[in-house]
């Protein structure tokens, strides 16, 4: 069944825009345990969260971690972050029907470097990353946030992530849902799910 009397379609970044979901865990601790000084997976970890609240420059993270800045930063984001091979067909299409926006938990300088490179602001009429806020999903204020710049009634708001706790709080401020599922686990109790992003243009 598709979606009715929407205008806005919101997408996570990591697991959504872009294949890998935890790219902390899996992409940016090992990045760093074999590139730079810092081996303990809690460090990088501890190190990362206030950066991307917006408490720590991209450039404090990076000499904190024994890395070279800013060539270690350049080096991990154009190698390890991959776009999902269908977001910009998809974003393309939808954009046509409805305003595009993204809603994701980054460190502000990787947030925009990214979508700089992949070219993504012109797809999107807004962006709200919990680096520039200092709050991070599911904290229902990152939310507040993007519905107040958009102008946009939550209830006429799809948004698209691949983490069940921040659909929770989507859905409890109104918005409609949609699991992306990247595994072989049985989707979530959300309004729907989808396995690939082209499977959107017939839910939208």
């Amino acid at each position: 069944m598709r979606f009715s009397n929407i205008d806005v379609v919101i997408f996570d970044a990591m697991g959504v825009t872009f294949v890998e979901g935890d790219d902390v865990s899996n992409l940016l601790i090992p990045y760093v345990a074999s590139q730079c000084g810092c081996t303990s997976r809690e460090a990088i970890r501890k190190l990362y969260l206030p950066a991307s609240l917006g408490q720590m420059s991209s450039r404090e993270f990076w000499v904190r971690v024994g890395c070279a800045y800013p060539a270690s930063e350049r080096e991990y984001l154009d190698t390890q972050l991959k776009l999902d091979p269908d977001f910009v067909a998809v974003a393309e299409q939808l954009k046509k029907r409805y305003e595009l926006a993204m809603l994701s938990n980054d460190i502000s300088e990787w947030s925009a470097y990214l979508r700089r490179r992949f070219a993504l602001d012109r797809l999107f009429t807004s962006v709200v990353i919990s680096g520039d806020h200092g709050f991070r999903k599911p904290d229902r204020r990152l939310y507040q946030v993007l519905l107040r710049s958009l102008g946009a009634a939550p209830q006429r708001c799809v948004f698209v992530d691949d983490q069940p706790r921040n659909l929770e709080t989507a859905a409890q401020l109104g918005m409609h849902t949609v699991c992306r599922i990247r595994d072989d686990r049985g989707p979530p109790t959300y309004e729907r799910a989808v396995e690939a992003l082209s499977d959107l243009l017939t839910l939208l």
